[in-house]
């Protein structure tokens, strides 16, 4: 039931995100830098920015130089692939790829950049997180402790059934002892009445 309530509670938020997905493929020629820009119009949203280097070279390597509008944020790396989130201001966020170094090979790259229009602030997604968690520790409790009193219910009928056992095995020998006895007597009576 409460894996069932994460995964209701995981989709919630998921649907209850709009964003906006940019994917697209390069080529950044030997000695060339390209740029790309990504107009952010609303105030403060959240993005995922990725990239990945799949031409078949042996120098799989880019200079990766993201910045967010008004400088709100800013990456330089040089790596086969990264992915990047972070919160981004109004305005122009510019992304360049950067192939100078290189004089020889061009590198085909991939690049995903991923706007959430409706930003659900990180606290609230914690404080929803946090709130899912300790449901959860509270049914695994509740679960834990049904699981205990069924083993001690077990155990219980485990034990009655295990006395009812003795109890019919001590009485069934007094009654065979009782029959054995009695046929003993009758037999000793008989014989000393036709005598």
């Amino acid at each position: 039931i409460c894996s069932m309530r994460l995964l209701l509670f995981l989709l919630a938020l998921l649907s209850s995100v709009a964003c906006t997905l940019h994917r697209f493929k390069t080529i950044v020629d030997a000695g060339q830098t390209d740029c790309f820009t990504v107009d952010i119009k609303q105030m403060s949203v959240g993005v995922t920015a990725s990239y990945m280097v799949i031409s078949p070279d042996s120098s799989h390597d880019i200079h990766f130089d993201l910045r967010g509008a008004q400088s709100s944020y800013q990456v330089k790396e040089r790596k086969q692939r990264g992915i990047h989130t972070f919160e981004a201001a109004q305005g122009e966020m510019s992304l360049c790829l950067d192939n100078s170094y290189s004089f020889s090979a061009d590198k085909l790259v991939a690049i995903s950049i991923h706007i959430n229009d409706d930003v659900i602030p990180l606290s609230q997604i914690a404080d929803k997180t946090t709130q899912a968690a300790q449901s959860i520790q509270r049914a695994l409790k509740l679960a834990q402790n049904e699981l205990y009193d069924r083993a001690n219910v077990e155990k219980r009928h485990r034990t009655v059934a295990e006395n009812n056992f003795e109890s019919i095995n001590f009485w069934g020998i007094v009654n065979s002892c009782v029959m054995i006895f009695s046929s003993l007597v009758q037999v000793f009576l008989i014989r000393r009445l036709l005598k």
